[in-house]
């Protein structure tokens, strides 16, 4: 057969093709060889039909050799494959190439193929006996006309790997835009640098810390995807500072035989052929630097890869200002909300702390939540925007606080201290009155009476008598208010405070005055707590200044939740919550989060003068109790209980 018929494929000049012996599923037989083509397992999705052979063999690697045309001569390479691949029996080096001859044999592990050219006669091919007479001008034109359609080919091949780069850069541009962290920086820009260049065995990303310092490898990978330790990379260091000082492109092909880099030991003992290092410019200033580089051939890269490569360095290193931009607003917010939680904590330093215990707790136990296994949870997906969403809810959650009036912010007692003081100072008076109204009358009794000594003292007595008894009920009545005065972490009994108020002495004036008044009484008769109504009104009110003031700042989408988050922290899901008593669905998974980390920081603070701090083992099970009676998510409380966040790490 004329091989010049061999094998066609429309619309494109065939010049080799490789024939797969044997059954190896749904692959073809027969595969025409264009420009570059992959020999692996797996279809890779950067790859067309005509750039990747698939053979679904298990003994064969994902990506495991490579075929490319230089001219009108095939090379193939292996990539480092498993099982490794072999030409004419002898096994090839990885990353070494090995021009191929029309007949040769290939096995890609155990499957055998055969190469063939249509430029070429086989080596060990007998010559062909022709029987039609064909004339030398015509044979001469056959062969002009032949050359002239594989230039077109390879010319058409060119055009569509230019049009893909095109293609690639465009999307360089659009995805790196996107980019907020430097790990999904450096991830993409890997990808691209691969896809852009298909030569390229490696590529270094070097970022500089700061403008003063030397650039460091903060990425390093390999086409073949093997790993690779950030401590053993070798760079040389005279071609990064070549690029870093001069703020230059380099290229620099045959690189072992390149008088400025090729005495390197660097580059020597890694045997680079080609290199391309690119400064990150931005502004004038060197931010960092791009390598691309390969082993295996000294001409990979040409002067339109390095432009190519200048303008993904462009893309990155305004992707990669962006990211600085974005982390330094981040810290200045991060910084601003720890200053503002830190200047309310210190209006009352009893409390110092809980808000950023609590901020703790919740980011913890959102993160739990995130990662649980229990049916009702498992649709539970928090992202890492709406973890800071929950973090920075928590640390400004009491903020409206600053609104609220000092003494009863630090109200540690049902009486406020001088109230207290008052009283005090009252029963003194009391039992200065009664001494005096007593003696008054045993004065009044003598003078009436005209009492003799004997009678005299034992009336003197009857009467110290009866103020014994009556001292030692305003001391009963003192200490039986100092008890009452003392807050209840919940709801108990009410001392009884009837007989208190009922009592009076008569004072200086002869008016009758009681010991306790109307609203002393009815702060000592709180069953919760220290605050009176009036008090719990200016308390809860925080949480409505809370959200007035969270609301005026111009949060990110990202953050636009805080101000709700924060608002609902004192809402139960039975609807006897504050400040807008909602129920149910109607409060948010990360409200309800925020809840149970700030109930459990109140109960546990050792800081609260009010109250001794409760064992986290009596502090769960109040806690415990309230999602039993329906006004906390008891399956929050059982990923909480069961993480642990509130215990130190």
């Amino acid at each position: 057969m004329d091989k010049a018929v061999a094998f066609s494929q429309p619309g494109k000049a065939v010049l080799a093709y490789l024939e797969v012996i044997g059954d190896v599923g749904s692959g073809p037989a027969m595969y025409p060889l264009q420009e570059e083509v992959v020999i692996g397992r797996e279809q890779q999705d950067s790859l067309g039909d005509d750039q990747f052979l698939c053979i679904p063999e298990h003994t064969i690697s994902r990506r495991h050799a490579r075929i490319r045309r230089r001219g009108l001569t095939y090379f193939i390479e292996d990539l480092h494959s498993f099982n490794g691949t072999f030409v004419s029996g002898t096994r090839l080096t990885p990353g070494a190439w090995r021009a191929l001859r029309d007949g040769d044999e290939l096995f890609v592990s155990s499957v055998q193929i055969v190469f063939h050219s249509l430029l070429e006669p086989a080596e060990d091919s007998q010559p062909t006996i022709i029987t039609k007479t064909v004339d030398a001008t015509e044979y001469a034109k056959s062969l002009k006309e032949e050359a002239a359609e594989a230039r077109s080919a390879a010319s058409a091949s060119d055009m569509q790997q230019t049009v893909r780069k095109l293609h690639a850069m465009a999307q360089v541009g659009i995805a790196l835009g996107a980019v907020t962290d430097e790990t999904t920086l450096t991830e993409k820009i890997m990808n691209f640098i691969f896809d852009l260049f298909p030569l390229a065995e490696r590529a270094f990303i070097l970022l500089r810390k700061h403008a003063d310092e030397a650039p460091s490898p903060v990425a390093v990978r390999r086409r073949d995807g093997r790993p690779v330790e950030l401590s053993s990379v070798r760079m040389s260091h005279t071609l990064i500072n070549e690029v870093v000082n001069n703020k230059q492109s380099v290229l620099s092909v045959d690189t072992l035989s390149d008088r400025h880099f090729g005495s390197q030991e660097s580059i020597i003992s890694q045997a680079i052929r080609s290199v391309m290092c690119v400064p990150l410019l931005l502004e004038g200033e060197c931010l960092g630097l791009i390598q691309v580089d390969t082993s295996s051939d000294p001409y990979a890269f040409k002067e339109q890869d390095l432009e190519m490569l200048t303008g993904v360095c462009a893309e990155t290193a305004v992707a990669l200002r962006n990211f600085q931009l974005y982390s330094d607003i981040e810290r200045l917010l991060d910084g601003f909300v720890r200053a503002s939680v830190q200047a309310i904590e210190e209006r009352d330093p009893a409390t110092a702390g809980h808000s950023f215990r609590v901020a703790d707790y919740a980011e913890g136990l959102a993160c739990a939540v995130d990662r649980a296994d229990m049916p009702e949870l498992r649709r539970v997906v928090f992202s890492r925007d709406q973890v800071r969403e929950i973090r920075y809810a928590a640390l400004l959650h009491d903020f409206g606080k600053v609104g609220v009036r000092e003494h009863v912010l630090r109200k540690e007692k049902k009486l406020h201290h001088m109230e207290m003081r008052l009283l005090e100072q009252r029963f003194k008076y009391a039992q200065a009155c009664l001494e005096r109204e007593a003696y008054r009358r045993l004065a009044e009794t003598h003078m009436e009476h005209r009492l003799g000594m004997t009678a005299f003292c034992e009336e003197k007595r009857r009467i110290e008598r009866g103020l014994r008894e009556e001292s030692a009920k305003l001391a009963r009545f003192l200490d039986a208010i100092r008890m009452a005065n003392e807050p209840a972490i919940s709801h108990g009994e009410v001392a009884d405070l009837r007989e208190i108020v009922d009592y009076a002495v008569r004072d200086l004036d002869g008016a009758m005055m009681g010991l306790l008044d109307t609203s002393e009484a009815a702060a000592l008769s709180i069953s919760k707590g220290c605050l009176t109504e009036e008090e719990r009104r200016q308390i809860e009110s925080h949480v409505v200044d809370s959200y007035s003031f969270l609301i005026l700042i111009p949060w990110t989408r990202d953050l636009s939740s805080v101000p709700g988050i924060a608002h609902g922290h004192h809402e139960k899901l039975d609807g006897s919550g504050y400040p807008m008593g909602l129920c149910g669905d109607q409060i948010s998974m990360q409200t309800r989060i925020l809840t149970i980390c700030d109930i459990y920081d109140a109960l546990t603070a050792s800081d609260r003068p009010y109250k001794k701090a409760l064992p986290a083992e009596l502090a769960l099970d109040l806690i415990g109790r309230e999602c039993r009676s329906g006004k906390l998510d008891a399956n929050l409380f059982n990923v909480f209980v069961e993480s642990r966040v509130w215990a130190p790490s």
